[in-house]
């Protein structure tokens, strides 16, 4: 039963979190912004650190110990979110080269993973979960029975695990697409090195050009034959990294490719 109560907790506070995302990004940025890593309105950081505080409190309550005070509260999500926020973007980047956020602009960061104003604003926002949201929340699945809150968490389970399963689909085919292109882009480049006679700095700037060239091209052709889905969840993704493995591996860097993913998908957003 627990385990169903705290599950739709994650999904309400999951939605609220895409819908601050969502607002806060749409008008930093002048246009809209559909925030989140599922196709789905909600971003599942936000749902975890939201309900980990909850349960946290929930525990301290239920059993009999002193409630925390309102700096342990602010400390318990200030360290919190940067362990949710790094280890989340770190995980996210080696399975698929790619961040959906970035903090690398903003002082005092780490990594552009996590940064302190951020940090602090996290801390915040668990001193207004806990004497707010949560509350509000509570009030609101009330008067739902055991067996139709237990009912309700699988539905939800089984939204969720779809639009998950079809998201990571997305990034995984998009993944194998970068590296055909980048194998077709090495091998393009190769015979165009074999044209050029004289190595000189002006051969080095045609060779530059044709990288851009080709890649751009393939880039756009590929990109406009995904379906709406794939694109969609391309849209989502703030932009691409390579490993420094990767770039010593290879003589035409996976980044030249992402790199030139990132510029495309930035200038077509309403594709």
């Amino acid at each position: 039963m627990w385990i169903s109560k705290y599950f739709v907790y994650f999904m309400i506070f999951s939605v609220m979190g895409w819908i601050y995302e969502s607002t806060f990004c749409t008008i930093k940025n002048g246009k809209w912004q559909n925030r989140g890593f599922l196709y789905g309105p909600m971003c599942p950081i936000y749902g975890v650190g939201a309900t980990a505080i909850t349960f946290i409190a929930d525990q301290l309550e239920a059993h009999g110990m002193a409630e925390m005070t309102w700096w342990q509260i602010f400390l318990v999500a200030f360290f919190g979110s940067i362990v949710l926020e790094y280890v989340t973007s770190y995980v996210l980047e080696k399975l698929f080269h790619a961040y959906w956020w970035d903090y690398s602009n903003v002082p005092l960061n780490i990594h552009g993973r996590v940064c302190l104003p951020a940090s602090i604003g996290f801390g915040i926002a668990g001193l207004i979960v806990i004497y707010g949201i949560a509350p509000l929340t509570k009030r609101m699945v009330g008067w739902i029975t055991p067996s139709w809150m237990e009912f309700l968490s699988l539905i939800l389970m089984g939204l969720v695990a779809a639009d998950a399963t079809l998201t990571v689909s997305v990034l995984t085919h998009f993944e194998q697409n970068v590296i055909a292109l980048e194998a077709m882009l090495n091998q393009h480049m190769d015979q165009f090195v074999n044209t050029i006679q004289e190595k000189t700095q002006e051969a080095s700037a045609n060779l530059a050009e044709e990288r851009a060239r080709f890649s751009r091209e393939n880039l756009e052709s590929a990109i406009q034959n995904m379906e709406k889905t794939h694109r969609l969840a391309l849209k989502r993704v703030q932009g691409f990294r390579s490993s420094e493995k990767e770039k010593e591996k290879r003589v035409y860097s996976r980044e030249m490719v992402l790199e030139s993913v990132k510029k495309y998908i930035s200038t077509n957003r309403k594709g």
